[in-house]
């Protein structure tokens, strides 16, 4: 049996076959609900590679990149540290829980509280917050006041206290006159602009 894929997308089509001689055993092997996925009598599968160690009974693609069995679950070929595949689960596109962590890309890590922990609607989507604490990927941002988060967009975000990007707090931004600046992806305040957490100030 044969792997076979072609590296473009709907929107730009491209004839570049790739294709993987695979052990998959043919006459007890199914495709799954998404497409590089598959299982046999022995091993799930990915783009034709075997999922060593996956149970085939229970195993299950739950989306492109992830599977779950009753024991584990799966990123590709590579086991999840931590996970437990009976309860793992999507909540969106690059997050997951089970019942006791969550997951970002397929990077553990353990919320201020799993049982809330939910994603933030944010334009890259690594965004996520529990009633406790909010987290950029798998990092807890140091906010000094949950109640009053929001996202200001572009990664950056603020509570009452102060403003932060990505993970980091932006030290020495003044929150109360924080903003975008006008078609960019840059931040403002009163005392000129910032990119990531730098001050540029040649663009006051």
């Amino acid at each position: 049996m044969y792997w076979i894929s072609y590296s473009g997308s709907s929107a730009h089509p491209s004839f570049e076959k790739l294709e993987r001689k695979t052990a998959a055993d043919q006459p007890t092997f199914e495709a799954l609900a998404f497409t590089p996925w598959g299982k046999d009598n022995q091993h799930g599968y990915f783009e034709g590679a075997a999922v060593m160690g996956s149970d085939p009974a229970s195993f299950s693609a739950i989306s492109g990149i992830l599977a779950t069995d009753d024991i584990s679950a799966w990123y590709g070929t590579e086991p999840i540290d931590g996970a437990d595949g009976a309860t793992f689960r999507l909540i969106g596109p690059q997050l997951a829980v089970d019942k006791s962590a969550a997951y970002s890309s397929g990077s553990r890590f353990v919320p201020c509280d799993v049982a809330t922990f939910q994603p933030v609607d944010s334009e890259d989507g690594n965004f996520s917050a529990d009633r406790k604490c909010v987290y950029f990927a798998v990092f807890k941002l140091p906010l000094q006041d949950r109640e009053s988060f929001e996202l200001i967009g572009a990664g950056y975000s603020k509570d009452r206290f102060a403003v932060y990007w990505h993970q980091d707090q932006v030290i020495g931004a003044d929150m109360a006159t924080f903003q975008l600046a006008p078609g960019t992806r840059l931040g403002r305040d009163k005392s000129g602009y910032w990119l990531g957490t730098e001050m540029k100030a040649c663009l006051k």
